[in-house]
């Protein structure tokens, strides 16, 4: 018999609005340890509000998010988020310095061990502009995994990228879950990359 799933955040009876217009009521949600759990719908249904709110970034109306304690144990930046754009990397800094931005304590060993995870060893010394789309992306989810988060909030984070290289970071994700047993949630509108990522989808 397999154990019980973990339940790492509960949302329970969530209710959200933007004036008058109601974006979920009575919403309830388990998002569960080892998985990626994939929220999708059209353009305006909802799923980076619901987002927001699971990383809080956002309030609820009414409702409650329980988080399990595990999530905040030995991890600096609890709730990381990976978005569409590539803003949140400084123009500046080399990949080395955006990732040390987070965790300015990391040791080289720990240091390489996040670049080769995510395939960036050769690029520690380049510049954004330098760097693919997917290979911003990827430094992204190293900040991620340098501050020992357990969770990783993804929002459209390949929809900039042309299809070749969305497939290619779908791939790279995947591998990545397997290998480190890494919870995600991730929001897309497109249900060829939801069917192909989700160990469960969410339609909104």
């Amino acid at each position: 018999m397999k154990p019980p799933k973990k339940t790492f955040i509960k949302l329970e009876r969530l209710k959200k609005s933007f004036g008058r217009e109601v974006i979920f009521e009575d919403f309830n949600l388990d998002v569960y340890d080892n998985e990626i759990l994939v929220i999708m719908g059209p353009s305006g249904a909802g799923k980076s509000t619901l987002l927001n709110v699971i990383g809080q970034l956002e309030p609820c109306d009414s409702g409650e998010v329980h988080y399990h304690p595990e999530l905040f144990e030995g991890t600096k930046v609890p709730l990381p988020f990976v978005f569409q754009e590539f803003d949140t990397l400084l123009p500046w800094k080399t990949v080395e310095g955006n990732i040390r931005l987070v965790a300015k304590d990391l040791s080289e060993t720990e240091l390489q061990g996040v670049l080769d995870t995510v395939a960036l060893s050769e690029h520690r010394h380049k510049k954004p502009a330098a760097l693919s789309g997917g290979m911003k992306q990827r430094v992204g989810i190293a900040r991620a995994l340098v501050c020992h988060s357990k969770i990783l909030l993804m929002d459209e984070p390949f929809g900039s990228l042309d299809r070749d290289m969305r497939l290619k970071m779908q791939d790279f994700l995947l591998d990545l879950q397997h290998r480190t047993g890494l919870t995600i949630v991730l929001v897309t509108h497109d249900l060829e990359e939801a069917e192909k990522l989700g160990t469960r989808i969410v339609r909104l």
